[in-house]
């Protein structure tokens, strides 16, 4: 048996942790359910979609909705059972969302496999696997964040199992309730490269592993950015013009251990409902693509918030085509909607604002949470 590699530390001292009003409780719930799931356009960069169904056609989950034009292979496939309802699109006819309104539960099937590393790197019937089912996906290249070329072979993956972004949900929480599938998924990542498996979580996450000897485990101390997977590139493995890796997320790594172990597609995803306006911050279980207004109806203090895919950092505002729960987003959060501007807010000392550059007397105050704006400045 070989050696396990060696454990990685790293600290970073530079970045700032937002101590935002209204994180979220913990523990796994259960979300309000949902009629209509969709894929977002703008959630996959470069992307030159050919459509591969028309608005009223039936499909299974599972089903592929559209093909990559610039990647032949690449399938975007259904996170739900029921008939498409609309595909919109934008300026100069720019793809924004195609959406499904559920129906049923037909499901196409996939391949399993008992131990899929067992088998030679590169293994076809992986990456075929992870083609059709539309998880393929999930993986990203640096440089670029474009989904990776079927023919290509990263120099090593990342698995993002650290989350520093404001309001995020706890990755060792959701990790811990499926952590064979956590582990059958990371065998499977190690069949798709000759280099090293990255784990990168937080210093002191109790993130069990089995004896996997691809996976180098790293662990990260600081202030945001440090769950950003291009922060563990930079210290782990810089790319470069002539070096390419992928990133994933812990719950597609979870997923596709799922897909391998059952043959079934999974479509849960546990994201973080949080924010100021939120009546009662948690963590629930959803759809992937989930429509953000069935999900946050019911759960908002103040109707005059603007709701975000995401977080307040890197999201989106979820309205009209895009108000589904982004690909990569694990969470949902709100800011409040400020319409007044303050009179002469500039001379003000600002007691109560939030201040890292000691702009504001709020800054000399003691540390807590704080509760932003969505106006310039918060």
């Amino acid at each position: 048996m070989s050696t396990p590699l060696p454990r990685t530390s790293v600290t970073i001292r530079k970045g700032l942790d937002l101590p935002l009003s209204g994180p979220p409780d913990q523990a796994i719930g259960t979300a309000k359910p949902v009629t209509r799931v969709a894929l977002v356009g703008d959630d996959y960069v470069g992307l030159k979609p050919s459509m591969l169904v028309s608005e009223g056609d039936r499909v299974k989950l599972g089903s592929p909705l559209m093909a990559d034009k610039q990647r032949p292979g690449v399938l975007f496939t259904s996170p739900g059972s029921g008939r498409v309802e609309s595909i919109h699109r934008g300026a100069k006819r720019k793809f924004e969302s195609i959406v499904i309104k559920l129906e049923g539960d037909d499901e196409e099937t996939f391949e399993t496999a008992a131990d899929p590393a067992a088998n030679a790197r590169n293994s076809p019937m992986v990456r075929e696997n992870l083609l059709r089912s539309g998880l393929w996906t999930a993986f990203r290249t640096r440089p670029f964040s474009r989904v990776p070329d079927p023919e290509s072979s990263p120099h090593a993956i990342f698995v993002t199992a650290i989350d520093s972004q404001p309001l995020a949900p706890d990755p060792v929480v959701v990790i811990q309730a499926s952590p064979a599938a956590f582990e059958r998924g990371l065998r499977v990542l190690s069949a798709l490269t000759e280099g090293t498996i990255h784990l990168c979580k937080k210093v002191g996450a109790e993130i069990e592993l089995g004896s996997l000897e691809a996976v180098r485990v790293s662990e990260f101390k600081g202030p945001h950015p440090v769950g950003l997977p291009g922060t563990h590139i930079h210290f782990l493995d810089p790319v470069s013009d002539q070096k390419t890796v992928w990133h994933i997320g812990y719950q597609d790594v979870i997923a596709i251990g799922q897909l391998f172990a059952t043959g079934r597609l999974p479509f849960e995803r546990v994201i973080a409902l949080a924010g100021a306006g939120v009546a009662r911050p948690r963590l629930v279980r959803t759809r992937l693509g989930a429509s953000i207004d069935e999900l946050m109806h019911g759960e908002l203090q103040e109707d005059d918030s603007r709701t975000i895919s995401g977080s307040v950092l890197a999201g989106r505002n979820a309205v009209g085509a895009h108000a589904f729960l982004g690909r990569y987003h694990l969470q949902v959060s709100t800011v409040a909607k400020e319409r007044e501007r303050r009179f002469m807010g500039w001379l003000r000392p600002g007691f109560g604002r939030f201040s890292i550059t000691r702009a504001y007397a709020g800054a000399f105050q003691p540390p807590g949470q704080v509760t932003l704006t969505s106006s310039t400045g918060g």
